[in-house]
């Protein structure tokens, strides 16, 4: 039986796989950390990682990039996702923007929704959006026009352009509408204090309700989140070492991958992240892929498990080995429980530890589905 599934799961990747080759796959080539694709280049479903990922070519279909900092200025025939310490759009996107970042700037002129998450966040006046925007960061700045409707959360928020739809916005500092805002539709604002509106500034009335929060409740809700916190830690921890007790081999293999073939694995771990679920979700609809679709979907759950045991076992090796200055055998049991705290703290840490983190499960996980790839290859040869 686990023979069976195993094909079955190998033969649901390569199903997988084979949907992707219209899909463009570019990954920094080792010790070149950099891409930079021409003007005059156009490319077609375009996945691209790197340490500085430099995209001013026209892409058909979406785009994907992944890597430290990104500049996006060729224009995106449908949706574009990216993720980044520190991104820069300015190519016209037809569909929907969807960022994730350190210091994100918006300077594009978008046809859909705008989706973005980070610390420092600015859409900016050369920027419009034609669908919703909904923002969750840290220092927010909207200078751009948007067509629908906009919710925003985060710290020091400043809205400064006209919006067509309503305005739900909650603040942890301050909320501030400019001398060029104008919102005919409804405001409604949670916050630690009331909004500061320009004596220029068209808007609504403002729905304001103050945040506030026992101080008695507040610690009880934190020590129920500590406890929590350190059983999920043990949890971790056991299962971990549990990896590494009965897997190493397989581990061995995907932290190789991760070390040698870093962008690779980031951009195949990026674009199969996005493209399975769609796979099972298309599988689903018909009778014939429903139980291929599950298998999939059973297939898909595994690696993700597996790939953020594996991502936080690839930090604390990382770790180890820079604190040793060394290349020698490590022990299991510094590797996991250096990897697994480290792993926890980074999650502790908005923004920055959460995309480092994130970028380590999402090379795991292109290195699992490489493996996979790769003993799907070995089986076909011998049969």
């Amino acid at each position: 039986m686990a023979k069976k599934f195993f094909v079955l799961s190998l033969f649901a990747c390569l199903c997988v796989f084979s949907t992707a080759k219209a899909a463009e796959f570019i990954a920094a080539p080792k010790g070149q950390p950099n891409i930079t694709l021409g003007a005059s280049e156009t490319h077609k479903n375009l996945y691209a990682a790197g340490g500085s990922v430099n995209v001013n070519s026209a892409t058909l279909g979406d785009l994907y990039v992944a890597g430290g900092t990104i500049n996006a200025d060729g224009p995106v025939e449908q949706d574009s996702s990216i993720a980044g310490g520190t991104v820069t759009t300015s190519g016209t996107i037809g569909g929907d923007l969807r960022i994730g970042g350190g210091n994100i700037t918006v300077n594009s002129a978008v046809g859909g929704d705008v989706l973005v998450g980070g610390g420092n966040i600015t859409i900016s006046d050369k920027s419009n959006v034609g669908g919703d925007l909904v923002i969750g960061g840290g220092n927010v700045v909207v200078d751009a026009p948007v067509k629908g409707n906009v919710k925003i959360g985060g710290g020091n928020i400043i809205i400064n352009s006209k919006i067509d739809g309503t305005v739900d916005v909650q603040s942890t500092q301050k909320l501030t509408f400019g001398p060029k805002a104008e919102i005919s539709g409804k405001i409604n604002h949670k916050g630690v204090s009331q909004a500061s509106v320009d004596p220029q500034a068209k808007i609504s009335p403002i729905n304001y309700t103050q945040i506030q929060g026992g101080h008695a409740a507040k610690n009880r809700a934190r020590g129920l989140l500590t406890v929590a916190f350190l059983i999920k830690l043990v949890a971790w921890i056991i299962a971990a070492w549990l990896l590494l007790r009965f897997w190493r081999y397989g581990y061995s293999r995907v932290e190789e991958g991760v070390r040698k073939h870093p962008w690779e694995n980031l951009a195949i771990g990026l674009a199969s992240i996005i493209i399975i679920p769609i796979v099972v979700g298309i599988l689903f609809i018909t009778f014939i892929g429903y139980y291929l679709a599950f298998v999939i979907l059973v297939m898909f759950a595994l690696l993700v498990l597996l790939a953020l045991l594996a991502g936080a076992l690839i930090l604390g090796s990382l770790i180890v080995r820079w604190l040793s200055r060394t290349s020698v055998t490590i022990p299991d049991w510094q590797i996991v429980l250096i990897g697994v705290v480290a792993w926890f703290i980074l999650s502790l840490i908005p923004i920055v530890g959460w995309l480092i983190n994130f970028v380590l499960f999402i090379m795991g996980f292109g290195a699992l589905v490489r493996l996979v790839w790769e003993n799907a290859h070995i089986k076909r040869q011998a049969t």
